[in-house]
């Protein structure tokens, strides 16, 4: 006779509902009654439904890749880094694109517990759910899937779990020192989500090199931005339309700066006669249409080699361990400049 969620329930001794509730991400479940949750469903060879019982036959080689924007190219080429590694260890993937909602993460994290994943890539979501410190219930979730865990390029605050990042001090650091040294003293920056580390660490970077070099940083050259085109675009169009327009600008992200593009062009300013600007991400499309950016530039695919490779071992690591410090592997940005940080 086949396992149902009610013997689930009795070998846990809790109720049906705390079992559905897991089982279908459709309410909070400690991370200790998760963990004994997920642990009697492998033992008893629960199947919550058909498409999981497919996926048990292989539940082996199956990881979760979590990502927040399917549509921003920095995911496209991480997730080609990790596809190469998953395929030489014959590994499947089931990925999850958040679209930056803490809700839709939340509900990805409980179905990948039903398809019983052996690892997961995760970059967190920034839905307002984390600010400064992340939510419990977020915490529990990931703790729930009782597997390795690795993040990749957002990290989260007072957690000990694996990941593979870039130095984003370092390269918006870089980035406004390059304005500087080409000589602007006016250098706005549209900053990004600041509930996020990378834009808390991005913005960081901009501040202590203006004040490095002796530059005063003045609030109203700090517009608050999310990350988004969006965004950017309507921030850049009151630059622009503003009386003491920047010479220079710093963007934080490749999506940002297409906003910022956006805005110029359609204002008929010229890069770098009119306004200067270094983008922290290079965006391959813009040379292709001549249009030559200084970067701050990073190897994507790289990063999900290293994050591919990072998981693989945690997965065949042996019990004893487990228990291991954490490993974070911290790549350094390039700068690559193409003649947009001029002073004309």
């Amino acid at each position: 006779m086949a396992t149902t969620i009610k013997d689930i329930a009795n070998a846990c001794h809790v109720s049906k509902a705390t079992v559905s509730r897991y089982i279908n991400g459709s309410g909070y479940v400690s991370a200790e009654v998760a963990a004994k949750i997920a642990t009697k469903i492998r033992e008893m060879n629960y199947v919550p439904s058909a498409t999981a019982r497919n996926l048990s036959n292989r539940k082996n080689n199956v990881i979760g890749v979590v990502i927040p924007e399917v549509s921003n190219p920095f995911f496209g080429e991480v997730f080609k880094g990790i596809s190469q590694i998953a395929e030489e260890h014959n590994l499947n993937i089931f990925y999850c694109d958040t679209d930056n909602s803490a809700e839709k993460e939340m509900k990805a994290l409980a179905m990948l517990r039903s398809y019983e994943i052996q690892g997961i890539i995760l970059t967190p979501a920034a839905g307002g759910m984390y600010k400064k410190r992340p939510s419990q219930e977020f915490i529990d979730g990931v703790k729930a899937l009782n597997v390795p865990v690795i993040l990749l390029d957002r990290d989260v605050p007072y957690v000990n779990w694996d990941g593979v990042f870039i130095d984003n001090y370092r390269g918006a650091y870089e980035s406004t020192k390059c304005l500087i040294e080409a000589g602007h003293t006016e250098i706005a920056t549209i900053a990004g989500d600041l509930s996020l580390m990378i834009g808390r660490e991005r913005l960081r970077g901009y501040t202590e090199a203006m004040q490095a070099h002796g530059l005063q940083v003045r609030e109203e050259l700090i517009y608050p931005g999310d990350f988004t085109t969006k965004t950017a675009y309507n921030i850049m169009i009151d630059i622009i339309d503003s009386d003491n327009r920047p010479t220079a600008i710093f963007s934080p992200n490749n999506l940002t700066t297409l906003g910022i593009l956006q805005g110029i062009f359609q204002k008929g300013l010229r890069i770098p006669e009119d306004i200067a600007i270094v983008g922290f991400d290079d965006i391959d499309v813009l040379t292709t249409l001549h249009i030559n950016l200084t970067v701050i530039k990073r190897d994507n695919i790289k990063m999900g080699i290293e994050a591919m490779n990072l998981l693989y071992a945690r997965m065949n690591e042996t019990e004893n361990a487990v228990n291991t410090e954490p490993l974070r592997i911290v790549m350094e940005p390039e700068i690559i400049y193409r003649g947009s940080e001029k002073k004309m």
